[in-house]
């Protein structure tokens, strides 16, 4: 199962890296505005800062995680039968 949290790990990173150059090519980012006063609201555009879209960034993680996940159980389910 570790091999498939550092192969989601880096995968993702690789994504996002990937998904924040393409967003910054589409166009400038407008500015953010935080407040303290409405905390959740302030984290949403921090997380969606770099890409403009932070549902889509988390379900392409959450992807990227469940499918080396479900690999790494496939393989580990294979070797074990194999012995």
């Amino acid at each position: 199962m570790k091999r498939g949290l550092v192969a989601g790990t880096v995968v993702s990173l690789i994504v996002v890296g990937f998904w924040s150059v393409s967003a910054a090519v589409i166009g400038p980012v407008p500015p953010l505005h935080l407040s303290a006063h409405h905390l959740v609201s302030s984290y949403l555009a921090l997380a969606a800062a770099p890409t403009g879209n932070a549902a889509e960034l988390f379900a392409a993680v959450a992807v990227i995680y469940a499918v080396c996940l479900f690999t790494a159980a496939m393989r580990r389910a294979r070797t074990r039968r194999g012995r």
